[in-house]
């Protein structure tokens, strides 16, 4: 295969922050104006493949066209059938959303960041004590947001049982045990975006981080996502997102074993896919902080390494630790 570079790009939900509580910016990617000035650059500057013809060049060790971009989408949230997808069907724009498959249709489910973001939000408290985090700050929103993310940050590098658990304390400890449905696409809305073209791909089901989870059910969390979209909507292309972008050496196997030929990671960069494993694809995360200046910007290869250090320089600013693959 001759060099063939491939641009990934990572959306999560396209919203005017103005009109949410949340204090969790990075699940925020674009307000509706800017994302539809970003898809605008990138209908007359790219080529937005689907990710079929990816696949197919993958298996056949094919050059890809000069300029490729794959547009994919976390979570399944309701906003990309509402907002995302007319604005890409208007210009002509394939995208992959990847479906954590247990939450659509489930009113008793809600993912476990939201419920966080939630609580955090909509306390009267001006504190919270986290081991082994210690005494947090929740006075004023800026402290809120700083604790939330160092918070969500540690529930990431524990085992899932033990996070839910961790989750119902600390929303406990902050007088929110409600349980709001996570806002996401029903199985019908689903199926009817498939038909009208959108690809969609496994995600696991519970969305946990798979390295903090005992092999058998990680791979039943690999394997489940992919039945329960081949039975919603028949075939499914062989491509996987890693729930926060956790992988290490036992998930990329157990992944390689369930055949699937491509998955996407939270690692920033490009991708020379004659020079990476198809199954460890390096992504662009976009952000609110992402303006209509620096979008183009990262785009470029150059602008990879910047990519990295602003990624890192975050993490320190808000005390994260750096867990490979999470994101």
């Amino acid at each position: 295969m001759s060099d063939s570079r491939l641009r990934v790009l990572t959306y999560h939900r396209v919203l005017d922050p103005a009109q949410t509580t949340t204090l969790n910016a990075s699940v925020i990617s674009a307000t509706p104006a800017d994302f539809t000035r970003q898809m605008r650059h990138l209908a007359a500057h790219y080529r937005v493949l689907p990710a079929e013809e990816i696949v197919d060049a993958v298996r056949a060790r094919r050059r890809l066209p000069p300029r490729a971009v794959l547009l994919t989408f976390d979570d399944g949230y309701r906003d990309f059938g509402e907002v995302a997808w007319p604005v890409l069907r208007r210009y002509r724009l394939p995208a992959t959303l990847f479906v954590p498959t247990h939450y659509p249709d489930q009113p008793e489910r809600v993912f476990w960041w939201d419920h966080l973001d939630r609580a955090f939000a909509l306390t009267a408290r001006t504190w919270i004590s986290v081991p082994p985090l210690g005494i947090l700050s929740l006075q004023g929103v800026a402290a809120r947001r700083r604790s939330l993310r160092r918070v969500q940050q540690h529930l990431k590098t524990m085992p899932h049982a033990e996070l839910t658990k961790a989750v119902r304390a600390i929303a406990g400890q902050l007088d929110d045990v409600r349980r709001t449905p996570a806002d996401v696409l029903s199985w019908p809305e689903l199926v009817a975006l498939s038909r009208d073209g959108v690809t969609l791909a496994p995600h696991t089901r519970t969305h946990p981080a798979l390295t903090q989870m005992p092999e058998a059910e990680a791979r039943a969390e690999i394997r489940g996502s992919r039945d329960d979209l081949r039975q919603r909507i028949g075939a499914v292309l062989p491509i996987f997102a890693y729930p926060f972008g956790a992988h290490d050496d036992r998930v990329i196997q157990l992944v390689r074993e369930e055949g699937f030929e491509l998955a996407v990671t939270t690692v920033p960069g490009q991708n020379v896919l004659s020079r990476i494993d198809p199954l460890q694809l390096r992504r662009t995360n976009v952000g609110m902080r992402t303006g209509p200046f620096l979008f183009p910007l990262r785009l470029l290869n150059a602008f990879t390494a910047v990519d990295r250090w602003r990624q890192g320089i975050r993490r320190a600013a808000d005390g994260e630790p750096l867990v490979r693959g999470i994101a």
